[in-house]
């Protein structure tokens, strides 16, 4: 009896896995059966962001020190400055640490007509100790900048400008590198700017005697607009002015779209008359990180013709200036390639029976199809060319619907008039400057990629 209730138990047991086999074959016949595919497209709308007031920062004059037992620094220059843009607005920052060393702000209202705003400053200087032309694009404020340029060296005067135009106090911290590093200088953190105010800080002051020296410039709170104003004596007589603008960050590739080198063999007499070494032209660079990068500029002459290449390793946190002085007269762009990021800006000079000028001429953001139509601001004056180079591919620009087309690894110039707004339209990619040369000497600023109207974007449910 206890063996037929086992096998009693033991059917039963078999029957309910049977049927268990059974509901589960059913069931991974009906996953695996197939089913109809459904699939949802979501519906997306395209939306452009309401504009804010965009400000851009003009540096001011340039600066110099008073006579007498307390000297000040006062304006010595009077910009001439073209603004491009339709119903613009334009103040100035009252509170400065120099006498009458107001800068202005350019400000583009989000009922303005325009959807875009540029606007460069030129001085010419002739007076008992600052002498030459500087030209500077006017700049939005950044929480960070590097100003490639200047010196500290006997007759050598460097003033970092910073410019809050915003409505929130800006804490800035300065870091300085020489030819032999980081420079430990007291004062460089914490320096406060104040809205709507204008901070000047002598160079000499925190990094004496520097015979190449780079700053970093890095802001919490809000942000500025940092230049960097040099002027030069050479003994008794003035040798340049020059307002050297920032490069965002350092990157593996970077362009300089502008270098003219003007009768070299006379910037060269004026040099060993006036035991001068800082006219011949040269390229500054650093590499701000621990480790060393391989480096080779490539500078490229407009219209054509055969360039040429420097290589150089550099030691990580070390500024170098590298020198070229074989170049032949004429219009280069250069284009620096490096295993690390740099930051770099190069230095070029012009000699006439007037006297002596240098000018720093730094690396430029790419322009794009993605910028859609660009606003250039002229200075006033004679002298303008515009300056294009295509590092990687063959680009086209149209310059008031004028077409210039611009082949793969050249670079090439046009003359422009002064206090005019032409609007270029990128196919491809281009990095672009104008250059100003008249009787005061020589000078640059650089073209930036708009910064007026947001761009459309599509926002989905």
């Amino acid at each position: 009896m206890t063996d037929r209730r086992l096998l009693a138990l033991g059917g039963r047991a078999g029957l309910a896995l049977l049927g268990a086999a059974a509901a589960t074959a059913l069931a991974l016949g009906v996953v695996l059966a197939p089913g109809p595919t459904l699939s949802v497209q979501p519906q997306g709308i395209t939306v452009t962001p309401v504009r804010a007031t965009q400000s851009l920062v003009c540096g001011g004059p340039v600066l110099g020190l008073s006579r007498g037992e307390n000297p000040q620094l006062v304006a010595v220059g009077e910009p001439q400055r073209h603004r491009a843009g339709a119903g613009l607005t334009e103040r100035s920052i009252t509170e400065s640490d120099a006498v009458d060393g107001s800068a202005a702000i350019v400000e583009l209202p989000t009922e303005a007509p325009s959807t875009q705003v540029a606007a460069t400053e030129r001085q010419s200087l002739d007076a008992d100790e600052l002498r030459g032309l500087a030209v500077a694009e006017c700049l939005a404020p950044a929480p960070t900048a590097w100003l490639v340029g200047g010196g500290t060296t006997t007759g050598r005067s460097s003033l970092i400008v910073l410019g809050n135009p915003g409505d929130v106090a800006a804490t800035v911290d300065l870091t300085v590198w020489g030819a032999d590093g980081i420079i430990d200088a007291p004062g460089t953190t914490g320096l406060v700017v104040a809205p709507g105010a204008q901070r000047i800080v002598p160079l000499s002051g925190i990094a004496p005697d520097q015979a190449s020296p780079v700053v970093g410039v890095t802001s919490r709170g809000g942000t500025v607009a940092a230049t960097l104003q040099q002027s030069t004596i050479i003994g008794l007589e003035p040798a340049g002015v020059d307002v050297v603008t920032p490069v965002a960050a350092p990157a593996e590739r970077i362009v300089i779209p502008a270098l003219p080198i003007i009768d070299f063999e006379r910037v060269a007499r004026a040099s060993t008359e006036l035991g001068a070494d800082d006219l011949v032209p040269v390229l500054r660079l650093l590499v701000p990180g621990d480790e060393a990068a391989d480096v080779t500029a490539t500078f490229v002459p407009a219209e054509g013709g055969e360039g040429t290449s420097l290589s150089a390793t550099i030691e990580p946190g070390a500024v170098i200036d590298l020198s070229f002085a074989e170049l032949a007269d004429g219009d280069y762009s250069v284009v620096v390639d490096s295993t690390r990021p740099v930051v770099g800006a190069a230095r070029a000079s012009t000699a006439t029976d007037d006297g002596v000028d240098s000018a720093w001429f730094s690396a430029a953001p790419a322009l794009t199809d993605a910028d859609g139509e660009i606003l250039v601001a002229v200075a006033p004056g004679a002298g303008a060319r515009l300056h294009l180079v295509a590092p990687d591919g063959d680009a086209s620009v149209t310059i008031d619907g004028a077409a210039v087309e611009v082949p793969a690894g050249t670079s090439v110039s046009v003359p422009l008039a002064g206090s005019t707004s032409p609007l270029l339209t990128v196919s491809g990619e281009v990095r672009a400057a104008v250059t100003y040369r008249g009787d005061a000497g020589l000078a640059s600023a650089r073209i930036l990629p708009p910064v007026g109207a947001p761009r459309p974007i599509t926002v989905y449910p």
